[in-house]
């Protein structure tokens, strides 16, 4: 499906509830990859000079480098994650919810009027920037055809705890949907269309963001948002 994007609009009211988005955006993840990069290739032509009388002195310089720009990597992603945002946000304001990057609305649903709330996560298979194993639990609000999904990453145990939890249906493969029922089987097509909105225009929270965002929604938009 292809999505409309919403008008960019003004800020007008000030929030109730504003947290910031995608912690670890694009060019974050590029600056950390290119401090693994430079520190590793520096440290390896360093130690080269340094032991250049040392047998093995590759199997060394290798070993130590890539050691050096891991502890190097790490200090770097986690001053920048403290000292670089995305500029991006989501924020609930009086009767509207919405996503903002600077003093520019550029996603908005109104939340006096009805509300599709659609929830899932999925397993990581992989590992990426997250460890395998974790699950990727999304929200997304529907109004018209406007979709506007946050999301989340949590280990097992955490999600065990999320007091929403059992309503986060599980987003399985397409082949296990295309066998399922007619009921189970739309409700994965409506997943899949979110998941689809989420993959390209989502807005990743931390947990403990998420989890106040739930809260939020819970309290103020009794009408339509999920509950116990």
């Amino acid at each position: 499906m292809t999505q409309t994007p919403a008008p960019t609009l003004a800020v007008s009211a000030a929030p109730d509830l504003r947290v910031p988005v995608d912690p670890e955006h694009g060019l974050l993840r590029l600056a950390v990859m290119l401090t693994f990069v430079v520190s590793g290739i520096g440290s390896y032509i360093l130690l080269n000079v340094v032991f250049v009388q040392i047998p093995f002195i590759n199997l060394i310089a290798i070993g130590g480098s890539i050691a050096v720009a891991m502890l190097s990597t790490r200090g770097v992603e986690s001053g920048l994650k403290r000292r670089w945002p995305s500029g991006r946000y989501f924020e609930i304001a009086g009767n509207s919810i919405r996503l903002g990057a600077g003093s520019q609305i550029t996603r908005e649903i109104d939340g006096a009027q009805h509300v599709n709330v659609l929830t899932w996560r999925f397993t990581i298979t992989k590992r990426t920037r997250v460890a395998k194993g974790w699950y990727v639990v999304a929200l997304a609000m529907m109004q018209e055809d406007l979709y506007l999904p946050i999301y989340t990453f949590m280990s097992p145990e955490d999600f065990n705890k999320l007091p929403l939890g059992d309503h986060f249906n599980t987003l399985a493969p397409t082949k296990e949907t295309e066998k399922a029922d007619l009921r189970l089987a739309g409700q994965q097509r409506r997943l899949r269309t979110a998941e689809y909105a989420r993959w390209n225009e989502g807005a990743e929270l931390t947990k403990a963001d998420f989890e106040a965002v739930l809260a939020a929604l819970q309290a103020k938009f009794t009408a339509w948002m999920i509950s116990k």
